[in-house]
């Protein structure tokens, strides 16, 4: 029997540069029999960090819920020969996924597959009362459309579970390959700090700053921190439509000259090496990409206890420590207790070599390749 060539289409509707960004990138470069079409409703610029040239799609729609329609349009027109041809169509988080199950659900000669990136905890999380509206609905369709797919992948075991029961449907378990360094190859971000910050106690923070991150609670436990610990500098790395709230909490609370907020740099590498401590403070996580970027260059990690993947990198506190989901008195006990004496911490920082080694490429692969195959 002739092995069939994959065809593969990837909707990512916002490409940017985050997690699940960086996550559809290496399944590119990874896979190198396949051809591979990315359909998104803004312009992408992944080609910097691709091995490969691929066909790229822009949508004629201004949100994810108006494409529907050419959505189908397109991908019937770029569906291949299926004698000769796998059609694989790749979607990316909830909104996305809901659309796609939309429109393709009764196309034939394609095999659809959904990624779930964020726990069911981020519909339980809302702004204001149309967020709380749009996210209930979002819950609704989730539960009725994702049964329909052919396979549907959660990026962490507790994620995977919980999702499961909601749609009563396996959901098979995928940790994005964090370890993977190629990505940044031809990104090399300069240390820009001064001497004088440098020779503090340096707690670092990578992560866009939307609610999601909540890095309010951080700044709120340095405020503490601040009152013990005179020469310590936090360094928040991101962008995002928070920012300004959170540069001005800084300035309310006076503590500018100890706060420093870097918004351009797209590999943190360097600074975890010469940060003390990485605090994660999210709400909600698909899996947290950061923690094991931090614990391979050996910077010790201290994560908010939210669902669902942050938990199973330091393996419920054996590989780092935690605190409850928003509490920054929690976290500022947590962050004091560290520089008092950091033995501990470090200790288990160095014992997550091997235990994070399953987060590397070479599995993530080998499993989407099987899923490839089995679909």
């Amino acid at each position: 029997m002739i092995k069939k060539k994959l065809n593969i289409f990837i909707f990512q509707p916002y490409p940017k540069f985050g997690g699940a960004d960086r996550s559809i990138i290496r399944i590119i470069n990874a896979n190198t029999n396949a051809k591979f079409t990315l359909i998104s409703l803004v312009k992408c610029n992944y080609g910097k960090y691709l091995n490969k040239k691929i066909n790229y799609i822009k949508l004629n729609a201004n949100r994810t819920f108006y494409s529907i329609f050419e959505l189908n349009k397109v991908v019937s027109r770029l569906i291949k020969n299926p004698q000769k041809n796998k059609n694989i169509f790749i979607s990316n988080q909830n909104f996305a996924n809901i659309i796609t199950i939309f429109s393709l659900k009764n196309m034939n000669n394609l095999k659809i597959i959904l990624i779930e990136r964020n726990h069911l905890d981020e519909l339980n999380n809302s702004k204001n009362f149309y967020d709380y509206i749009k996210k209930k609905i979002i819950f609704y369709l989730i539960k009725h459309t994702y049964k329909h797919a052919n396979a549907v992948v959660g990026i962490s075991k507790v994620l995977s579970t919980d999702l499961s029961k909601l749609i009563k449907k396996k959901v098979k378990v995928i940790y994005n390959p964090a370890l993977d360094e190629k990505i940044y190859r031809n990104i090399s971000d300069k240390i820009t700090l001064s001497k004088n910050i440098l020779k503090k106690k340096i707690i670092l923070n990578v992560g866009f700053f939307e609610n999601q991150k909540d890095q309010i609670t951080i700044l709120k436990a340095f405020k503490l921190l601040q009152i013990k610990f005179k020469n310590v500098h936090l360094i928040l790395i991101g962008r995002g439509s928070l920012l300004k709230n959170l540069k001005n909490f800084v300035k309310y609370q006076n503590i500018e000259k100890n706060v420093s907020f870097l918004t351009s740099i797209n590999n943190p590498a360097k600074y975890y090496k010469i940060a003390d401590l990485f605090v994660l403070s999210s709400k909600y996580e698909g899996f947290g990409n950061v923690l094991v970027e931090a614990l391979k260059n050996k910077c010790p990690v201290i994560t908010s206890n939210c669902k669902a993947g942050p938990m199973e990198i330091i393996d419920n506190g054996k590989f780092g420590d935690y605190f409850n989901v928003g509490d920054h008195k929690d976290l500022n006990n947590k962050i004091s207790r560290f520089f008092k004496n950091n033995f501990k911490l470090k200790k288990k920082t160095m014992n997550s070599k091997i235990h994070i080694q399953k987060f590397n490429l070479k599995n993530n692969k080998l499993a989407f390749d099987r899923l490839f195959n089995n679909v």
